[in-house]
């Protein structure tokens, strides 16, 4: 797992130095894609769980805000969940990117809080929610690296349409 984890490191450092710009520069930041983004991503309940996890931007909501709609497939293998080994969610992420509240002019980079809220179907209960912060790193116009922190992790992909 450790040298899995330092793979990913570097190739995120390799990605850092590439020179594509994604976004135009808008002055005092909110430069974000929004909404027809595809966000893909390897998830963790701090080892409670592993599972896949997808959300698609379909709206924006004010001057920083998107929805989109979310599922997840998770597997428990440290017995947390009585209901079975898997479980799936589905519901709605909030995404609150905060590039021009904190200045972030640079295009390759957005930064972001997000929340989940859905229903988990087989889980340990029937409410499943999360809340994290994390960013986005363009390597083009249409694709980029993700990661995310908070009730969980996750780490991904995401794709502009």
């Amino acid at each position: 797992m450790k040298n899995l984890f330092n793979l990913i490191l570097t190739l995120g450092f390799i990605f850092l130095t590439s020179s594509a710009f994604a976004q135009t520069t808008k002055g005092g930041g909110a430069n974000y894609q929004g909404p027809k983004t595809l966000n893909i991503g390897l998830t963790s309940g701090f080892g409670k769980y592993l599972g896949v996890q997808a959300d698609y931007e379909i709206a924006k909501l004010g001057q920083d805000f998107t929805v989109g709609a979310s599922v997840a497939f998770q597997s428990w293998s440290s017995g947390e969940n009585s209901n079975g080994d898997t479980s799936f969610a589905i519901g709605a992420r909030f995404r609150w990117y905060a590039d021009r509240v904190l200045n972030i002019t640079h295009p390759k980079w957005d930064v972001f809080a997000n929340g989940d809220i859905g229903f988990n179907i087989n889980g340990p209960n029937g409410l499943w929610w999360g809340v994290g912060i994390g960013g986005k790193f363009h390597i083009s116009e249409s694709f980029g690296l993700q990661a995310i922190i908070g009730s969980g992790a996750q780490l991904g992909v995401t794709f502009q349409f």
